[in-house]
């Protein structure tokens, strides 16, 4: 658990890194944090779309990650760039086939299955590891995952 300023003592926290643990209990009180931090320095009319990405990015994780493996973890960090944040959230799971994930077209009535979809829709860039366990998510503010790097 670590927070940070780069080093500029009296300046407002720049990075967020917790590890947690997968329940959705969890990412609540991680994005009550955020709200309560790093948030509260980003443009108001970025907050929402945000936590949305984190939120959705943190449940994947719990959800189809590391609640699969008995000693499942997730791992998160949080970084407020000039102009904009990178989350890059990572689990303790195998992992699972993103490239595919990335282009297939998502089902609106389906009861799961919407979350890349939307990480795309509000990413300005979004990574994964070959394994596929962890993402990065970098929203620059004022833009979307229109035009977006994949």
């Amino acid at each position: 658990m670590s927070r940070g300023n780069a080093g500029f003592p009296g300046q407002p926290e720049t990075t967020l890194q917790r590890c947690i643990s997968p329940s959705l209990t969890e990412v609540d009180g991680l994005c009550a944090e955020l709200r309560a931090g790093v948030l509260g320095r980003i443009p108001t009319s970025e907050r929402f779309v945000v936590e949305l990405l984190l939120r959705e990015a943190l449940t994947n994780a719990v959800l189809h990650g590391a609640k699969l493996c008995a000693d499942g973890t997730v791992r998160c960090h949080i970084e407020h760039l000039p102009g904009g944040i990178t989350m890059r959230i990572s689990d303790s799971g195998a992992g699972f086939d993103w490239r595919r994930a990335l282009y297939a077209a998502g089902v609106s009535l389906a009861e799961s299955g919407r979350g890349i979809q939307i990480l795309r829709q509000y990413a300005s860039a979004l990574r994964f590891n070959e394994k596929g366990n962890c993402v990065e998510v970098t929203r620059m503010f004022g833009q979307g995952g229109q035009g977006g790097k994949f």
